[in-house]
């Protein structure tokens, strides 16, 4: 009687244990090693969803970075969501004192069941195909471990409890029936898993959550950058395309400069001679009328047939300059865009500790900045700086157009002034002084005013030749700007292959 009395005291001191439906005395250890791994598997789901919800909204222009950006936020949080609360079922199921043991596992079976009908390549693949292998957690130990403790539940654990006769047993009796091993290695795979989650899955989900959260901060710090650039270029390209238009009209402002002078002077000559009906002047005095009027019209036709070839000069620069600017600043972005998301790519896919991201984002800080600077001061210099000054051309040449227009109306002045004055009344020696010097003034604008003429012809000539030039200068300018921009891009590559390597 006295050896029971011991054994009982000795049993209540054990304690007994809540387990799988039934008490259990002794307490089964590996009980509390499944609670603990189940705790902490719940403590860093939780941290682990709070890591990825921490990283707010992310923004990405390629299709590949912002599926794998979202997928990663949404996935992440879904799986671990659903983990914590798998987690929490074992902890309840191992716990739980009362129960039917026909029914106590079902939930906690059906819920990992339908965890484990997904893979990890099916809830990540979006994300994890931006991920270098080699860095990249082994996330297939949650599906391996929770397939086991569905076997151990099912094929061991679930019908070995309905063999018990009581809802209290001994823990001999509990091992006769539940082998001991099994317990201990699904309570040692937990183990390891919740361990693998807090040192390795963890650490990896803030670290690419924390990538993820600053190259799409970069990746909006270059478009931001670039489209500045891009605005300041436009803005520039637009002033200058008007400034074409604007020399276009002074252009034609300096063709009609003296018109109405020199027509009324001829306007004035012609009147004045068709007075005459002497036999002297009067007798030529039709012919001297319409050598004036066919002078000027000559003049007239070739300066209105040279100011369209202006025109189209200026027209065909302007477009030339506008097509010219935009193509190169067009390739230059395009070259900063694709080494930026290749390099925000890489880096991703190497985010393998928080010092290779800190030198990443300082290589991606002064890449964006150079970038930037540059296109909004160097490429915009190549069409807008000093040595691309668009109005001295059709300055120089609007000089020689005047120059012109002044010899065409000196000439016609002096008809106007020889024929001033006179009349049929007038003496007949000033009469035919007159009739000798038109005759002797018209004979020589036969020869003076087809160089006159092909003035204006080599004048329009030579405005496309400086244009042309210029257009040239530009291009020149703007391929050796490209240059430099590709040039800066493999800087940039190498300097975020150096972080990462």
């Amino acid at each position: 009687m006295k050896l029971i009395k011991v054994c009982l005291l000795f049993l209540s001191l054990a304690g007994c244990e809540a387990l799988f439906g039934i008490e259990v005395t002794p307490n089964i250890p590996e009980a509390a090693t499944i609670t603990n791994a189940c705790l902490k598997l719940v403590s860093v789901s939780q941290q682990i969803r709070q890591s990825v919800n921490n990283v707010g909204e992310l923004s990405f222009t390629t299709f590949l970075l912002q599926t794998g950006a979202t997928s990663f936020v949404s996935s992440v949080s879904q799986t671990y969501t659903t983990l914590a609360s798998i987690a929490q079922e074992l902890n309840t199921v191992t716990n739980a004192n009362t129960g039917n043991l026909n029914t106590i596992f079902s939930a906690a079976i059906t819920s990992m069941k339908a965890f484990t009908s997904i893979t990890i390549d099916e809830r990540f693949a979006k994300w994890l195909i931006l991920q270098n292998s080699g860095t990249s957690p082994d996330f297939s130990t949650i599906i391996l471990t929770l397939n086991e403790v569905i076997d151990f539940f099912e094929n061991t654990l679930q019908p070995g409890m309905k063999t018990f006769a009581s809802n209290r047993i001994l823990q001999a009796t509990f091992y006769s029936v539940i082998p001991k091993q099994k317990v201990s290695t699904v309570a040692q795979k937990l183990t390891e898993m919740a361990d693998y989650h807090e040192t390795v899955v963890l650490p990896f989900v803030n670290r690419l959550g924390s990538t993820f959260r600053m190259t799409s901060d970069k990746l909006t710090m270059f478009l931001t950058s670039t489209d500045q650039a891009f605005q300041h270029m436009d803005g520039t390209l637009t002033s200058t395309y008007a400034r074409f238009i604007e020399l276009t009209k002074t252009a034609r402002l300096a063709a009609n400069e003296m018109q109405p002078t020199i027509r009324s002077s001829v306007q004035q000559f012609t009147k004045q001679i068709q007075e005459f009906t002497d036999l002297y002047v009067g007798g030529s005095a039709s012919e001297y009328a319409k050598s004036a009027t066919d002078m000027y019209s000559s003049w007239l036709n070739t300066l209105t047939e040279q100011m369209k070839v202006i025109d189209s000069h200026l027209e065909r620069t302007r477009n030339a300059y506008s097509d010219s600017v935009l193509v190169s600043f067009g390739q230059a972005l395009a070259l900063g865009f694709r080494i930026v998301t290749q390099s925000l790519l890489f880096t991703i896919q190497n985010a393998t500790n928080r010092t290779n991201v800190s030198c990443s984002e300082q290589a991606f800080n002064k890449f964006i900045n150079d970038f930037g600077t540059f296109l909004r001061n160097s490429m915009c210099e190549c069409f807008s700086g000093s040595d691309y000054d668009i109005s001295t051309p059709i300055n120089a040449q609007m000089t020689t157009v005047r120059d012109i227009q002044k010899d065409i109306a000196q000439y016609f002045n002096q008809l106007t002034n020889a024929v001033g004055g006179l009349s049929n009344s007038s003496p007949l020696s000033a009469r035919m002084q007159l009739d000798m010097f038109l005759t002797a003034f018209f004979s020589q604008s036969n020869n003076i005013t087809p160089t006159l003429l092909q003035q204006l012809v080599n004048m329009a000539t030579e405005l496309g030749v400086d244009y042309d030039l210029l257009i040239g200068r530009t291009r020149y300018c703007l391929a050796m700007s490209l240059a430099v921009a590709d040039r800066m891009t493999i800087i940039f590559s190498n300097a975020i292959a150096a972080c990462l390597s």
